[in-house]
């Protein structure tokens, strides 16, 4: 009878021992996959601002800051004249940016630019405009 007792006793025992590495095992999996999630989240807010500051360039330098001449536009011939605080204001509400800052041969503070070359000016001064936000 000692002996049937005996061993119920390290059935649990072999059990309890058993599961602890499972349940270490199962929370270490658990904090991966936050820390993963965590992770995607971050890379894809980086990436979506990044895509509207391209967004922003490319329309600047095709359509909204171009030099005119009637219906002809001339892309990447810069107006300087039209990169006013007015018209960045109105493309970081548009495009639901924090800050935005646009202007040639001076990045920005921001925590992204990118540049886009152009030519401005009568004499076509070629240049890099800046487009930075956050």
């Amino acid at each position: 009878m000692t002996t049937q007792s005996h061993c119920k006793g390290s059935v649990s025992f072999d059990a309890l021992f058993s599961l602890i590495p499972i349940l270490m095992i199962f929370v270490l999996l658990l904090q991966t996959i936050q820390f993963t999630g965590q992770s995607k989240e971050e890379n894809s807010m980086e990436q979506d601002l990044f895509d509207k500051l391209v967004l922003v360039a490319d329309y600047t330098v095709k359509s909204g800051a171009v030099v005119r001449d009637g219906n002809i536009r001339y892309p990447n011939w810069i107006e300087e004249g039209r990169l006013t605080s007015a018209y960045s204001e109105d493309l970081r509400f548009r495009y639901r940016l924090d800050e935005l800052s646009i202007s040639i041969d001076n990045p920005g503070d921001s925590p992204v630019c990118i540049y886009r070359l152009v030519v401005y000016g009568n004499s076509k001064k070629i240049s890099k405009l800046f487009v930075c936000g956050g």
